[in-house]
């Protein structure tokens, strides 16, 4: 498996100011660092939690991880939101910069329904497989739900939009439909972003509460 990661926020209200996080709004605008009690990258008013890694600031409107892997298992996690909002669409704009340096692990990681360590879907992005996987956390046990082959390149932006409504999951990727796959398991969580063993860039996250 691609990821393995620890506790969301607790509610829907931002770490850094209190406001709630707004449907529509770029996630992602004009970040910078803080590495505090809590480490976390701030974006206008949202904060986003860093869990795991080195998180580095490239320009800007985006953020970009550069190889500075953690060392016992090379991911990098950031996460933002409640884990009580249930029906949205998360979208965001990424390039995988390098290939995986431990194949054939490694990739980008789109979580969504993030409830607790053991409970969670993701999104894999795997250059060495060439594949999206549709991964799910349930009580501690892993499994992939869906799967579906797909052409990925280095240095390519993607647009990819995760919809979870009434517990079909949907990923779609530069307007096209790949995975979409009904599961019940989980209800509930927040979103995240992944890096495993390679350079991603991430560019303009939003999320829209249905």
């Amino acid at each position: 498996m691609c990821c393995n990661f620890a506790i969301t926020l607790n509610d829907m209200h931002n770490h850094r100011s209190g406001t709630s996080v707004s449907s529509g709004n770029n996630l992602l605008w004009n970040p910078t660092i803080e590495h505090k009690w809590i480490p976390q990258f701030l974006s206008s008013q949202y904060a986003w939690k860093i869990l795991s890694g080195k998180w580095q600031i490239k320009f800007p409107s985006g953020i970009v991880y550069l190889k500075q892997p953690n060392v016992k298992t090379g991911e990098n996690i950031s996460i933002i939101g409640s884990r009580k909002w249930t029906d949205f669409n998360f979208q965001i704009r990424f390039k995988i910069l390098t290939e995986s340096a431990k194949p054939p692990e490694g990739g980008l990681i789109l979580y969504f329904l993030f409830k607790t360590i053991n409970s969670f879907y993701s999104f894999h992005f795997c250059l060495y497989k060439q594949k999206i996987e549709l991964i799910k956390r349930l009580r501690g046990s892993w499994s992939t739900i869906a799967e579906q082959s797909y052409e990925l390149e280095t240095q390519k932006e993607y647009s990819v939009m995760i919809n979870t409504i009434s517990d079909t999951h949907q990923c779609i990727i530069d307007g096209a439909n790949v995975i979409q796959k009904r599961d019940t398991d989980i209800s509930e969580g927040c979103i995240g972003l992944g890096v495993k063993y390679c350079d991603v860039e991430f560019n303009h996250a939003s999320i829209s509460l249905l």
